[in-house]
């Protein structure tokens, strides 16, 4: 008989509270401010997160835990009784955390199923996927079933990321402080989009209004002609990012299967700042 549990990691938006609920394992990452570490969801939660990082001097950065930790967390649902276990981790480009979870995996010797799917994202799409993989376990349906719906899945996510700064780039070392002085200059604020494991720019804006605007186009033109789809936004600390973007998007909230109002996790956050904006447009 197939006991099935989903794990995922803290990079994927989901509260600990819901993941209750939808009985999913979390994985956290480590968030370092100075020679400070927390566990994500555990020793600091978002709200903390974002206002610590808005005052800190020091740098902040994130890590994956390591390969014992995860390892631990697999034989603890291996005893449980679970038989089948899916993964979900953040994009591989983007983390080790997929690189993690395939190394525990081969630690674990018995007789059990374990898949690692790398979604190529993180946050905002990652919790639609998870939670409906979630939802199809409760429902009872098969591995088989799930882990085939789950690929499929991550080939229909989107995610669309509007920075207030880019100063949070060149902090993290994302983003050469040449390009970041010119880009604070002339108030350049791009949109970019997550697709098959790269960031890449969506469009180059010029002003911090009208990014919100061109923002909306192009969620606006990815749901156009769609049927059925999710869409959620999330923000850091700054509620008012999330208030204009679900005012120009209040048709397609109106009209969406499913629409949530989520935190950027930490481990993204650390490189938009707090007054960081993602949208994400997941089809059905």
């Amino acid at each position: 008989m197939e006991k099935i549990k989903i794990i995922v990691d803290s990079g994927n938006s989901i509260s600990l509270e819901e993941a209750k609920k939808y009985n999913i394992g979390v994985i956290s990452f480590k968030i370092h401010f100075g020679d400070k570490t927390y566990t994500d969801q555990v020793d600091i939660e978002n709200e903390e997160f974002f206002d610590k990082l808005g005052k800190s001097e020091e740098k902040v950065t994130t890590s994956i835990p390591g390969v014992g930790e995860f390892t631990e967390m697999l034989e603890k649902y291996i005893d449980e009784g679970y038989n089948k276990i899916l993964c979900f981790s953040i994009g591989s480009s983007l983390s080790g955390m997929n690189n993690m979870m395939n190394l525990a995996k081969d630690h674990i010797e018995k007789d059990v199923t374990i898949d690692v799917i790398d979604t190529k994202i993180a946050s905002l799409p990652l919790y639609f996927i998870a939670t409906k993989a979630a939802q199809a376990v409760i429902d009872k349906k098969s591995y088989d079933q799930i882990y085939k719906q789950a690929l499929a899945d991550v080939e229909k996510a989107n995610v669309f990321v509007r920075a207030d700064s880019l100063d949070y780039l060149v902090k993290g070392g994302r983003l050469p402080k040449s390009i970041g002085k010119v880009a604070n200059l002339i108030n350049f604020t791009p949109i970019f989009t997550m697709k098959d494991g790269e960031i890449k720019i969506a469009k180059k804006v010029i002003g911090k209004k009208k990014s919100f605007k061109e923002m909306a186009k192009i969620v606006k033109k990815k749901i156009k002609d769609k049927k059925e789809y999710m869409l959620a936004i999330g923000g850091g600390s700054s509620f008012e990012e999330i208030k204009i973007m679900k005012e120009l998007l209040k048709d397609e909230i109106k009209n969406a299967k499913l629409f949530k109002e989520m935190p950027v996790p930490p481990v993204f956050g650390v490189h938009l700042g707090p007054k960081s904006l993602l949208v994400s447009v997941v089809d059905c």
